[in-house]
């Protein structure tokens, strides 16, 4: 198998791995690039009772500004880790080239038998420590975007709060069914006014802490370059936009800074104001937006959509002919 850069395993690589695989008293198997190919440069066994501590042979296999692969059995004895080793002194070229093969390495040796990846550019990325860091690295939770983390905390503080049962009844939720359902006849009026093209072009809505129903906070007239400043930037918000006739924009911003049920009523609360509000005004939101902040806002549907100017369509000109060739 070749990689981008041409670069293949060679026959003895294929061999000595299957060698190892079937050796389990291997611990390492070093690998390199030579020639144009994927070549085996030694194995050695192990000699503590765990992969951490026998990382510590690594030491002497790897030289201080070569580049070279290194396939660790983990301690399951099925599994491996792949070590890239490139160290920051290698010459250029080295580093290009051993990461354009390692991937087609990888596939050559078997994806499935290499369970975790290891990249170092020194000695001190391989030691024990080093490699305890690596797992807590991999077993940390993923980082999550500004909304995930939102929905995290709704879901947490959700699962303490309800805990009443009725029965074998599943447990009710302590926010209510009817987040976003209840409106006012000031909202109704206020949504069909801003889809018939009446009035301010933007509404702001939010949410009353007794009721938990919608309720208008605001409505001004607001260019989409003043847009963000127009939001509210203390409290969460709904907002609907209408940038263009039949073009509306729903916009959704939570500050970080809210109390989380305060964050849990408004982000459950979502998919039924944009629900209701469409089908009391009558129309299809055009776009939908949100953010923790209002400046964090995309407002580049504004620049994607802009309309193109019309085309002249007056009658077509005709070029004015030629007169005859004067005589000489």
């Amino acid at each position: 198998m070749s990689a981008a850069s041409g670069i293949s395993a060679s026959e003895d690589l294929l061999r000595e791995f299957s060698d190892a695989v079937t050796d389990r008293n291997i611990r390492f198997l070093k690998i390199a690039i030579q020639n144009e190919a994927l070549v085996p440069q030694g194995s050695w066994p192990s000699k503590a009772a765990d992969l951490s501590n026998d990382l510590t042979q690594l030491d002497e296999i790897l030289l201080q500004d070569t580049p070279a692969y290194i396939l660790a059995r983990l301690d399951t004895g099925e599994e491996w880790l792949f070590i890239s080793y490139v160290p920051d002194t290698a010459k250029v070229r080295d580093k290009m080239l051993y990461a354009a093969s390692r991937s087609a390495l990888v596939k050559a040796l078997g994806g499935q038998a290499v369970k975790d990846t290891l990249f170092a550019t020194s000695k001190k990325d391989l030691t024990p420590d080093a490699y305890a860091a690596h797992l807590r690295h991999v077993a940390a939770p993923k980082p999550m975007s500004a909304r995930e983390a939102e929905l995290a905390e709704i879901q947490a503080a959700e699962r303490q709060s309800s805990t009443a049962f009725e029965g074998s009844r599943a447990r009710k939720n302590h926010v209510g069914a009817g987040v976003g359902v209840v409106w006012t006849a000031e909202v109704e009026d206020a949504v069909k006014s801003l889809a018939a093209g009446e009035g301010a072009n933007l509404l702001i809505l939010g949410i009353a802490s007794e009721s938990e129903g919608v309720r208008v906070i605001e409505t001004k007239e607001a260019a989409v370059s003043s847009l963000q400043s127009a939001l509210p930037r203390a409290e969460p918000c709904y907002a609907f936009y209408r940038w263009q006739p039949e073009k509306i924009v729903f916009i959704y911003t939570c500050p970080s800074s809210s109390g989380v049920k305060l964050r849990m009523v408004y982000s459950m609360g979502v998919s039924s104001v944009t629900q209701t509000a469409q089908e009391t005004g009558g129309f299809k939101i055009f776009k939908k937006l949100e953010a923790s902040d209002p400046s964090d806002l995309d407002l580049s549907f504004a620049q994607d959509e802009a309309p193109t100017p019309p085309k002249a369509t007056g009658p077509p000109s005709f070029a004015r002919p030629r007169g005859p060739p004067r005589k000489r």
